[in-house]
């Protein structure tokens, strides 16, 4: 066995080169089905300390390379929920610290899958997310621990968002990876105009890919920065949704966020946020909110309508406050 060859469980030699990938300065490996013996015996023979976790092996010696990360997924595992097994694996290693490790070691991590065709594994990775959003969508209950995960926990969010949804056109603002607006366009056939807007495009052309096949012909994505003045130019929608964006705002720019938001709401207006106890640094969280934080913007929301409106506030995987316009405000006598 030469040094950059490892033995799977049937003996057959499998080259590191095939199966890794190189991000800054961390070599990230697929070692989904090699033998996990044969690995560390081989690295602690180049002098490599290991650390283990159910997903991961990280291994850190003082020469170059100094860190080689081996992950364990399998190709049917290749989705969202790896995010969650990252941060909470990773973090405690130390490898995992700021928001830019976060996005250099997921990119790793789905990288090694395809090395040589790294879209092909954002594709893979995509289809397989969208697959058990819809399989966990179509239960009569949320998944529990352990799979109550990254897509568990979003799929509580999304259902709940399917049943607050009214109107014939729906915008996900800072839909991230898009997968919200296929969803809604899957779940509710009666909506005309679907749309997703994020300053960033990473995973459009994935989730283009997804609507085509699947002939989702209302769903769009379009580039747009929510701080922006002239974000209206994308037009108005019944229901406008935001999943865990505000908290990447400081105080300052939220308002300026909501209110654009506002501005493109004919209808509803769903924002949800996580309660932490501190700002998650590695999801870069810039503002932690309460139930009373919440309410107090809900209730800055309607200001801002003049009066004209109503605010809804629950718990849901963090809390949930919905905004709806009406047309004429009632008191009790």
């Amino acid at each position: 066995m030469t040094e950059n060859q490892v033995t799977s469980p049937t003996t057959k030699k499998v080259s590191i080169q095939d199966r890794s990938i190189l991000v800054g300065d961390l070599i990230i490996v697929n070692g989904y089905d090699v033998s996990r013996p044969a690995l560390i015996r081989r690295f602690a023979e180049g002098g490599y300390q290991v650390q283990e976790t159910p997903h991961f092996l990280l291994f850190t010696r003082d020469e170059p390379p100094k860190t080689i990360l081996v992950h364990r997924f399998s190709p049917q595992e290749l989705n969202a929920d790896i995010k969650h097994f990252m941060v909470l694996e990773l973090k405690p290693l130390g490898i995992l610290m700021q928001a830019s490790q976060y996005g250099e070691i997921l990119a790793g991590i789905v990288g090694s899958y395809f090395p040589g065709d790294v879209r092909r594994a954002w594709r893979y990775f995509g289809a397989n997310t969208l697959q058990r959003f819809l399989t966990f969508l179509s239960t009569v209950s949320t998944p529990p621990y352990p799979d109550y995960t990254c897509i568990g926990s979003f799929v509580t969010q999304y259902q709940r968002i399917c049943e607050l949804t009214t109107g014939t056109s729906f915008l996900d603002a800072g839909c991230e990876s898009g997968f919200l607006p296929l969803l809604i366009a899957e779940r509710l056939p009666f909506m005309e105009r679907v749309v997703g807007v994020d300053a960033r495009t990473d995973m459009f052309d994935v989730a283009r890919e997804l609507a085509a096949e699947r002939h989702l012909n209302q769903v769009q994505y379009i580039q747009a920065d929510l701080l922006s003045n002239d974000l209206n130019n994308i037009g108005q929608f019944d229901t406008v949704v935001a999943v865990s964006v505000i908290e990447h705002f400081t105080e300052e720019e939220m308002y300026r966020v909501v209110d654009n938001l506002l501005k493109v709401t004919v209808h509803r207006l769903i924002l949800l946020v996580p309660y932490e106890q501190e700002a998650e640094q590695v999801y870069e969280h810039k503002q932690v909110f309460t139930p009373t934080k919440l309410k107090a913007l809900g209730e800055w929301c309607v200001q801002q309508l003049g009066g004209a409106g109503r605010i809804w506030c629950e718990n849901c995987v963090g809390g949930l406050l919905l905004v709806e316009r009406v047309t004429a405000v009632f008191t009790q006598p």
